[in-house]
C-alpha cells in the first residue's frame, strides 16, 4: 500500500459507520405504503469528496406512488471512470406504492436512462451502454471494465449512476435488507434469498441467462434466457416470487445484473429522472435496433459478465452465473485503498 494514503484509511473507516447499524437479512418485506424506513440518511457520510455535495434525500408518498426527491450525490470517494465530471442533480423519482405483476414484462434492451433507484438516493440503470466509446457501443460496462468498486459511474449530465450494485462496506448498502425500488414499484434484494417464510434456509440467487456471444458490444445479444425449475435461479427479469407472495428482484453479479425487464408496469418518469432513450431504443436515440418484448418464457438475449478481475478473452470460457451472498463482502481495507491509491491519472480520486 502506499505510504501517502492513510487519509483513504480513515474514510474507509468511516464510511463503513456512517449509516446506523441495520438488521442484515435476505427475508423479503412487503412493501410498506411508504417505505420511508429503508431509505438511509448519508448526510454526515464521507460523500465523493472535498468540494463536493453530501448525499441528501427525501421519500414522501401520496395515494397510490412513492416520491423519492434527491441530489444523486455518492457517499464514498469518488473515482472518474468517464470523461464526465459528478455534480449534484435534482432528482424526482416515483415508483407505485402497491406494485403488480403486468401481464406482460416490460422490456429494457438498450434502455439508457432511469430504472430504479437505490435506498441511497441513487439512480440505477439497467445494463447497457451507450454509444460512446465506439469499441464498446451499447455493450456491457461491468465486463468492459468502466465501472467503479461500487458498480457505477457518471453520466453526461454528471449524473452517477449505477449498473451493478455492489454490497460492500464503502457503498453504504452492505447493511441493507432492501437495496433499493425499481420504478415498477418492486424491491430489489441482494443475491442471497429465503427459501421459505421464515427464512430458517438461505440461498444464492442465480440469473438464469447464458452467455451466447461477446458482450462486450451489443450486450443484449450476447446471452440468452433459458427457463430452469431450480428455486435459486431467478426468472427472465432477473427476479422471482418470495416465499411469502411477494415479487421482488435480486442484484446479483451476472448478467443482467439487477433488471432483465420490469416485471411490473414501470411509471414514467419525468424531469432529471426522464430516461434519455426509449426503451428498446427509439427512433433517433442512435440505438440499435430494438429487441421487442420479452418473449414468454423470458426476453431477447441478454446475459453475465465475468468477475471484477476483468473479462475473458474472446472465445474464452464463459464467465459463471453463480454469486455467493455476499462474495464481494471479502474485499479489504488494504484492497480498496491499494484500488484507490494505484489508479492512473484519469481515473484519480476527486
Amino acid at each position: 500500500m502506499q505510504k501517502n494514503c492513510p487519509w483513504l484509511i480513515a474514510l474507509i473507516l468511516i464510511g463503513t459507520i456512517a449509516i446506523p447499524p441495520q438488521n442484515v437479512s435476505a427475508k423479503p418485506q412487503a412493501l410498506p405504503k411508504c417505505p420511508s424506513v429503508n431509505f438511509l440518511n448519508l448526510s454526515k457520510s464521507v460523500g465523493a469528496g472535498s468540494g463536493y455535495a453530501k448525499p441528501s434525500q427525501k421519500v414522501a408518498c401520496t395515494t397510490n406512488e412513492v416520491v423519492v426527491t434527491s441530489n444523486n450525490m455518492i457517499s464514498f470517494p469518488f473515482v472518474k471512470m468517464t470523461p464526465n465530471s459528478l455534480a449534484p442533480q435534482n432528482l424526482t423519482i416515483k415508483f407505485p406504492s402497491s406494485p403488480k405483476i403486468a401481464a406482460t414484462p416490460t422490456n429494457v434492451v438498450n434502455m439508457l436512462g432511469t430504472a430504479g433507484v437505490t435506498v441511497s438516493g441513487l439512480l440505477i440503470y439497467p445494463i447497457t451502454e451507450g454509444a460512446i466509446p465506439v469499441e464498446s457501443a451499447f455493450g456491457d460496462p461491468y465486463y468492459n471494465k468502466m465501472l467503479d468498486t461500487c458498480g457505477g459511474h457518471t453520466g453526461p449530465a454528471s449524473e452517477y449512476h449505477y449498473h451493478v450494485l455492489m454490497t460492500i462496506a464503502i457503498c453504504n448498502l452492505k447493511n441493507t435488507a432492501v437495496l433499493g425500488y425499481a420504478i415498477d414499484g418492486f424491491p430489489i434484494y441482494g443475491p442471497t434469498g429465503c427459501l421459505d417464510v421464515k427464512c430458517t434456509k438461505k440461498a444464492a440467487m442465480k440469473s438464469g441467462y447464458v452467455q451466447i456471444g461477446n458482450p462486450q458490444k451489443n450486450v443484449w445479444n450476447a446471452y440468452k434466457y433459458s427457463a430452469t425449475p431450480s428455486s435459486t435461479v431467478l426468472d427472465e427479469c432477473n427476479g422471482r416470487v418470495q416465499p411469502d407472495g411477494t415479487y421482488g428482484y435480486h442484484a446479483t453479479l451476472s448478467f443482467p445484473y439487477i433488471f432483465g425487464c420490469f416485471k411490473g408496469k414501470p411509471t414514467t418518469q419525468t424531469g432529471g429522472a426522464a430516461a434519455p432513450m426509449t426503451m428498446g431504443g427509439g427512433t433517433g436515440s442512435g440505438q440499435p435496433p430494438a429487441g421487442g418484448p420479452p418473449p414468454a418464457g423470458g426476453p431477447p438475449p441478454v446475459g453475465g459478465p465475468p468477475p471484477v478481475g476483468g473479462p475473458p478473452p474472446p472465445g474464452g470460457p464463459q464467465p459463471s452465473t453463480t454469486v455467493k451472498a455476499n462474495s464481494v463482502d471479502s474485499l479489504s481495507a488494504n484492497y480498496v485503498t491499494s484500488f484507490y491509491c494505484t489508479l492512473p491519472v484519469i481515473h484519480e480520486v476527486r
